[in-house]
């Protein structure tokens, strides 16, 4: 790997007497502020799930579940039925929160594709206009069930916000890649970790002030209906702005100048990198699936997504049912993990470009703090597990999420590295894959509640974080995925 000194900005300055201009870290911005919108309008459903299942009456009792009751002998006790419905609203939600998984599931890979194929600027443009009008959709269910029917059963609601989150989810899948693919361009590989490290911090960021963005929208706005729609119509008007600024390439853009495009491309221009602007090249998709270096690095990626995604999902849910903290007081609480995690997202960016300039090594540049990472926040889902207090259970799920999170930045810009020029289908295939851990996540959690306890979940995201912990070891971030070994 070839060495490139920190000052290398001065040193080109006194060399040829012109300063490189700074239009990275303005596009840099930019991204960011693509990454905190993703997660404002992923995660802003969990702080209204309460008010959801109220009005598409998610909570209706079935009549298999009457007869269950009735042969049971509890059909007028109040407690029993309290206990079904609030079991099949949770249940019914759990669908909800996959179905925008599984079509984030499908579109990564095809997402980051079309990044390496076509370029981020016209495909961002694209999916951020789709996933703005279904999440200006989600806010009208109700309305568009009530063209079709006049008294909509339960599950006619259910299947309807069921494959609106599905199409919502084809849209944000690509948003990753193509940012990963649009910084690999604009930034030296030097710097990738940090710029990967503020990508997250944004996006951890957009989510732990959804709860109370979405809570303040609805009391605005009136309605959790109406704050969707401000959401959706918030998009379009970014995607509209983005498209007019950005350019793929920092030889595009005229006010970056000839030497912060060499700067970009200093210490890293070696053949099929992706500085490399030919025609996009042929992917070898058996090497894709079947890599090993590749695999460990998507067992790194699902592993993680499945634990941390119910941060995202059910935790208001869990601290109402074990700690009696009702949704709208737990806005703070809930969004806490996600802004610590973001923190340590800018921490664990800069922490690997570090490493790599001190050992001269990509590959534990990129993996040891991740492989430390998620062995930390396997021991803090087991401490959950055995903790009686609502706040001692947030301040240990903190320490998990910041530990997890170091390993983001590192993660994104590995998929970088062993990419290349076909770092935006590499990164869609890793983002795909952790996206199936987080479509299992809250199934496999909702039933485990239902059949044990809330305690019991932790013990399995434990197992999950452990298990990416040894993948991590194997990742190799100096091992691109264009020369095969």
């Amino acid at each position: 790997m070839a060495k490139v000194h920190p000052n290398t900005e001065n040193r080109m300055a006194s060399a040829t007497g012109v300063r490189p201009t700074r239009v990275r870290y303005l596009v840099l911005m930019l991204l960011c502020s693509l990454a905190c919108l993703t997660y404002l309008d992923r995660i802003c459903i969990m702080r209204v799930q309460g008010d959801i299942e109220r009005d598409l009456q998610l909570d209706r009792l079935s009549a298999r579940d009457e007869q269950t009751l009735a042969a049971k002998g509890l059909a007028n006790d109040i407690d029993a039925r309290a206990k079904l419905a609030q079991d099949r609203a949770t249940e019914r939600m759990s669908w909800v929160f996959s179905a925008f998984v599984l079509g984030y599931v499908l579109f990564g890979l095809p997402g980051g594709w079309l990044a390496d194929r076509f370029r981020p600027r016209a495909i961002i443009l694209l999916i951020v206009l789709w996933w703005s009008l279904f999440t200006a959709l989600t806010g009208g269910v109700k309305a568009l069930v009530g063209l079709a029917y006049r008294r909509p059963e339960p599950w006619v609601f259910l299947a309807t916000m069921v494959l609106i989150r599905f199409l919502f989810g084809l849209g944000e899948a690509g948003a990753y890649p193509n940012i990963a693919r649009a910084l690999g361009r604009w930034f030296p590989f030097r710097e990738r970790g940090a710029a990967q490290g503020a990508i997250w911090l944004s996006s951890r960021f957009g989510g732990a002030i959804a709860p109370t963005v979405i809570g303040s929208l609805v009391v605005v706005a009136g309605g959790w209906q109406r704050a969707f729609w401000i959401l959706g119509a918030t998009g379009i008007l970014w995607a509209v702005l983005f498209f007019l600024w950005f350019r793929d390439r920092p030889e595009e853009k005229a006010s970056a100048n000839q030497a912060e495009c060499e700067l970009i491309r200093a210490g890293a221009a070696e053949q099929e990198s992706i500085y490399q602007d030919e025609a996009p090249i042929r992917v070898p998709w058996a090497r894709l699936f079947f890599s090993s270096n590749l695999l460990w690095l998507y067992v790194a990626s699902f592993t993680a997504a499945f634990s941390w995604f119910f941060y995202v999902t059910f935790l208001p849910k869990y601290l109402k049912e074990q700690f009696q903290v009702d949704y709208s007081h737990s806005e703070i609480m809930t969004g806490l993990p996600l802004l610590v995690g973001g923190l340590a997202c800018l921490a664990g960016g800069r922490l690997s470009d570090v490493l790599i300039r001190a050992t001269g090594s990509k590959r534990w540049g990129r993996s040891l703090q991740g492989a430390v990472g998620l062995a930390v926040a396997a021991a803090c889902a087991l401490a959950v597990s055995r903790t009686d207090s609502a706040w001692a259970v947030i301040l240990i799920i903190c320490i998990a999420s910041a530990f997890q999170d170091l390993a983001l930045p590192a993660m994104w810009s590995a998929s970088v590295d062993i990419g290349g020029r076909c770092a935006g289908t590499v990164g869609g295939c890793m983002n795909s894959v952790g996206a199936i851990g987080a479509m299992l996540s809250p199934l496999v959690a909702a039933k485990v509640a239902i059949l044990w306890n809330w305690n019991a979940v932790f013990v399995v995201f434990a197992v999950s974080y452990f298990l990416g912990a040894l993948a991590w070891l194997r990742v190799d971030a100096s091992r691109p995925f264009l020369t095969p070994k």
